[in-house]
């Protein structure tokens, strides 16, 4: 997907059209995840004990997307932005 997302930028930027993707860590939603099976607790224990980055609410990660859609973000082509809060650096 980032390759894709820059490669398109490449093209089509020159031709006012932008190209942005938006990498989503987790999101609050209703959609529950419980972390029943050996495995899981085995591979998720040790990362729910260090510092967890706090989860995403939806609204937050639509303020970032309607930013890539608005006028303030008109020089920006070609990005991967992510919205993560720090999910990434774990």
């Amino acid at each position: 997907m980032n390759g894709f997302t820059r490669s398109t930028a490449f093209f089509y930027t020159p031709k006012g059209i932008r190209c942005n993707a938006v990498a989503p860590g987790p999101v609050a939603t209703s959609i529950e995840a419980p972390f029943h099976s050996e495995w899981a607790q085995m591979r998720l224990g040790p990362l729910f004990q260090t510092n967890v980055p706090p989860t995403a609410q939806p609204e937050q990660l639509a303020a970032a997307i309607c930013w890539l859609l608005s006028d303030e973000s008109a020089n920006v082509s070609g990005a991967i932005l992510p919205v993560d809060g720090g999910w990434a650096a774990v």
